[in-house]
């Protein structure tokens, strides 16, 4: 069964049970009112003519003078014989001997239903039966009546009203009940519809919602459901770039050593090379082989310290001497492109970092920095703020397109493609390297750059808190 039939079955089924139970109730209570109300007319009728000792047939007469014609009047002796109307023959009340007793002890019989009046005419009446007494004595009793089918011509009428009144509750209800499962229907549709767009591919799709109910809290759940996919979608399409962009440049980077040391290969094995050019062929099939395992050796790198595969053993560095290592190892390197490096930082300055970890750091980021300065300077400075010990390298090098900048910590990135085959250098992946480490290491790093007048890269190591001395840096 459809969801729109179960809730018009569910709203319908509720309106017209609450309308038969409410009919019943009705129902139950008018009809105890209208005996009640006959009652209580009967006996102030009996008590009248009791109480003020009237003569039951005057009462009779103006009864029928007010024209309530409809209520009889008999009057038994003590011993259940008529006196009042007369007859022909001895007529006795239908009483049983139980209530003849109950009667002499001065109890009411009320209401009690017979079948013939007291002509002996067949005509259902209710009667109620009141005892007299005479100076403590029994002489006899009362009856008085209305005629059965006055009362259930008032219970037809009732009837009437109560089934009219279903009728009109229950269209009304059937059309609440429409309304509502439409509504109630439409809205899980809607869902249904969504769903079926995210099924077929489409995250971007939303459902309107108030708040209000279950369904709008399953449908904010829905639209963050849609928005973590779309978002998915979006950060596995990146990463599908990333990926073929990672196998091109990896491919890209390997193909140029392979070719030269293919080509010096080839020349050595058909003894293309002259005798006293072969030293130097087999020093630069070493320096590519050297170059090729490098750049293995980066990437599995890499991958660990993402993955934080590595170990820090973290102390505190004193860091002049460590820059004036750096600057010696690269000191060939700068003078090939004609570059000064200086350093600014005190003998005492120290840095909590793992000394590994740190060397290599500033190692990738002065090469970088030689790569991309000619007939400049390369500055390494140091100083302190209230919470890290800061190192900072800027060179006079070309700089970094504005817009370019947070690619640089892609591996293998060149903000300038064609730069690929150009005396800039190779490209590769020691930037990424240097922001995982720093990462690594609870620290930042920034980079401030521009077109044409250089570029500074800004290391942030947190100090490190003494245990025997807390609060003190």
């Amino acid at each position: 069964m459809k969801y729109f039939y179960q809730q018009l079955l569910a709203c319908l089924s509720i309106v017209l049970i609450t309308i038969l139970l409410c009919g019943g109730l009705v129902y139950n209570f008018t009809i105890d009112s209208i005996y009640s109300n006959l009652s209580h007319k009967l006996s102030g009728y009996a008590e009248t003519i009791i109480n003020q000792n009237l003569d039951v047939a005057t009462v009779e007469q103006n009864l029928n003078i007010l024209e309530d014609n409809t209520i009889q009047i008999a009057q038994f002796d003590q011993y259940n014989i008529m006196t009042y109307p007369k007859t022909n023959y001895a007529f006795k009340s239908n009483l049983t001997d139980k209530e003849i007793r109950q009667m002499k002890d001065g109890d009411i019989i009320a209401m009690k239903q017979v079948k013939q009046n007291f002509d002996g005419q067949e005509k259902e009446l209710v009667l109620i039966y009141y005892p007299i007494f005479k100076q403590q004595k029994y002489t006899g009793f009362i009856a008085i009546g209305s005629p059965l089918s006055q009362l259930q011509h008032q219970l037809t009428d009732l009837q009437n009203s109560i089934l009219v009144a279903f009728g009109i509750a229950s269209v009304f209800g059937i059309l609440v009940s429409f309304v509502f499962a439409r509504y109630q229907t439409k809205r899980i549709e809607q869902l249904r519809k969504a769903t079926q767009q995210i099924a077929d591919g489409n995250f971007d799709v939303s459902v309107p919602h108030a708040t209000k109910d279950e369904i709008d809290y399953l449908a904010v759940s829905f639209n963050q459901m849609a928005n973590s996919l779309r978002k998915s979608e979006q950060e596995i399409e990146r990463q599908e770039t990333l990926r073929r962009q990672l196998l091109m440049d990896v491919a890209h980077e390997m193909r140029t050593p392979l070719t030269t040391m293919n080509g010096l290969l080839e020349g050595l094995l058909y003894d293309m090379i002259p005798e006293d050019k072969k030293a130097r062929s087999l020093d630069l099939i070493c320096k590519e082989t050297q170059r090729l395992t490098r750049l293995v050796n980066e990437n599995l790198d890499y991958e660990k310290i993402r993955a934080n595969e590595i170990v820090l053993v973290k102390q505190e560095i004193p860091v002049k001497p460590a820059l004036q290592n750096v600057v010696l190892q690269l000191q060939e390197l700068a003078d090939k492109k004609d570059d000064q490096l200086v350093i600014h930082c005190e003998d005492d300055f120290t840095i909590y970092a793992d000394y590994d970890r740190f060397i290599q750091i500033v190692v990738n980021l002065v090469k970088n920095a030689i790569q991309f300065t000619d007939h400049g300077t390369i500055t390494l400075k140091t100083w302190s703020d209230k919470n890290n010990d800061i190192l900072a390298i800027h060179d006079t090098g070309i700089g970094i397109e504005a817009d370019k900048i947070d690619a640089i910590w892609e591996r293998f990135y060149k903000a300038d493609i064609s730069r690929k085959s150009t005396k800039y250098g190779e490209s590769g992946i020691g930037l990424a390297i240097v922001k995982s480490l720093v990462t690594s290491h609870g620290g930042d790093i920034s980079v401030h750059s521009q077109k044409g007048k250089g570029t500074s890269f800004i290391i942030k190591f947190p100090k490190h808190i003494c245990e025997n001395k807390k609060g003190e840096l």
